[in-house]
């Protein structure tokens, strides 16, 4: 074979499953040829990069190779003037971050551990972080990707300028496929020049009838955080920030600016009224490294490395204040709780044994049912998947991605049973 073949380790291991080669192609041609061979073989294939989030989705029912992305890396084409980037799926987030620092200049998301975590599996997972309340998800950023199908083909989709598209937009269909519809070799991105200044603001609470109303008045104003995190307690002892807030609450909202300088003062002068009219407790503004450590920090806690269970859940932002106090009420004290508090985005997690505490998370997706919202196990172990609904709450969409998928990967070989 052209590619290199090793033996799988404890590093392609996928809930309790090992493959029987791991591949690692080195260019798009191999990737199309090891798509190509497993095609003819029908060999069930997961693509991996360096796995900060393989243990997302079901157990996969077959798993016969690893497709191991980690050496296809690189910036393909950076035009600074026009703001776009082409990168190759194998390439961290850190990486392009620094090449494109050098021209002033970001790739404005930011999912937990961009040291590690690869281009083609942000895309795949749609994984952002805190800094979507301002900026939007990956969709948004992403213009066109290069596609290697399920029988080796190289398809691309979208362009390389904003306005691309006429008719079907089916670059979005990769943003969220777990890597069941076809394997990402590049991603086409629109980037933004840096913020002249970035502020954080942290806020102490004593209950979440407060920061409810806080959040509330936050909506109506003309201020624009880039970030509006809610934390518990538990969650700001584990993040390690309780020497950089204020006071000891029971819930700490921390609120972050990007902006000139101008527009970032109004806006904490704005925020501080808010937060007085209310009764929260308002600390100083933090900038420079430590304003960086502490945004580093908080997005890294939502990837929960450290957790046996990650439960996202998304729920009308309205409802989000109501749902974390009882969240907590049925789970326990000992729950680490964040939350992207304007979009809706909950996280819970638990480190302690769960063989306990299986009714009371029953209770808790219950309530996010009677909430009108959806929950995902972003991480639980394979002897719980089982028992839990993985993917939530089945939509009418599941039937079209099924059809979909059918498509796409005829013979099943791509993730099979991962995710639909």
């Amino acid at each position: 074979m052209p590619f290199i073949v090793q033996s799988p380790t404890d590093a392609e291991e996928i809930d309790g499953k090992k493959p029987s080669e791991v591949w690692l192609p080195e260019t798009e041609g191999q990737v199309g040829e090891a798509m190509a061979s497993a095609f003819e073989r029908n060999l069930a294939v997961i693509p991996l990069g360096n796995g900060t989030k393989r243990h997302m989705g079901l157990p996969p029912s077959r798993y016969d190779v690893a497709l191991n992305l980690r050496s296809l890396q690189g910036i393909v084409e950076y035009s600074p003037e026009d703001l776009v980037v082409i990168v190759r799926g194998g390439t961290t987030l850190s990486e392009l971050q620094q090449t494109l620092h050098e021209r002033g200049q970001f790739l404005p998301i930011d999912p937990p551990l961009p040291e590690r975590a690869t281009i083609g599996g942000i895309v795949a997972t749609a994984m952002t972080g805190p800094c979507r309340c301002l900026y939007g998800s990956v969709r948004e950023h992403l213009l066109g990707v290069k596609v290697v199908q399920p029988d080796g083909k190289v398809t691309r989709f979208g362009g390389k300028v904003v306005k691309n598209v006429a008719g079907y937009d089916l670059t979005k269909i990769y943003v969220g496929s777990f890597g069941t519809l076809g394997i990402i070799v590049e991603a086409n991105f629109k980037v933004r020049p840096m913020p002249e200044t970035q502020v954080t603001l942290a806020m102490g609470a004593k209950d979440s009838n407060s920061v409810e109303q806080f959040l509330s008045a936050l909506v109506f104003s003309n201020i624009a955080p880039a970030f509006a995190e809610l934390l518990n307690e538990i969650a700001c002892e584990q993040v390690e920030i309780n020497s950089m807030l204020p006071t000891k609450g029971r819930y700490s909202l921390l609120l972050g600016f990007d902006g000139f300088q101008e527009e970032v003062s109004w806006w904490l002068n704005e925020v501080q009224k808010l937060a007085t009219n209310v009764g929260l407790t308002i600390g100083d503004a933090i900038e420079g490294e430590a304003e960086s450590k502490l945004r580093r920090k908080i997005r890294d806690a939502h990837g929960g490395e450290r957790a046996n269970l990650v439960l996202k859940v998304i729920l009308p932002s309205s409802e989000l204040c109501g749902f974390v106090k009882t969240a907590q009420q049925l789970l326990g004290e000992q729950v680490s709780i964040l939350a992207h508090s304007l979009n809706g985005i909950v996280r819970i997690l638990v480190n302690e044994p769960l063989e306990g505490m299986m009714d009371a998370v029953s209770a808790l997706l219950h309530q996010i049912v009677e909430r009108d919202g959806n929950w995902f196990v972003e991480k639980a172990p394979t002897h719980l998947k089982e028992r839990l609904p993985v993917w939530g709450k089945p939509s009418p969409a599941w039937k079209l991605m099924q059809r979909l998928k059918a498509t796409l990967d005829v013979k099943g070989i791509l993730s099979p049973a991962r995710m639909v």
